[in-house]
């Protein structure tokens, strides 16, 4: 059974990429922490691929986390 894929906006892609820069985080290591391809997480930050909901607040949760782990 297929799961429901979600396109995000172009705004939404633009807020990854910068979670993702102010984590420090290279595509290639983030797609290593996700189990997931590189082209996957570079597709998802420019809206040109679907993405389950659930990986999506993974790698939110997962930025967010390290953003703060920084910041201590």
């Amino acid at each position: 059974m297929r799961k429901n894929l979600i396109l995000i906006t172009a705004e939404e892609g633009e807020e990854l990429r910068k979670l993702r820069k102010e984590a420090g985080i290279p595509i290639p290591k983030i797609a290593e922490y996700m189990n997931t391809y590189p082209s996957k997480i570079s597709e998802l930050e420019r809206g040109k691929k679907g993405v389950e909901p659930d990986f999506l607040e993974r790698l939110k949760k997962r930025y967010r986390l390290i953003i703060q782990y920084k910041n201590t």
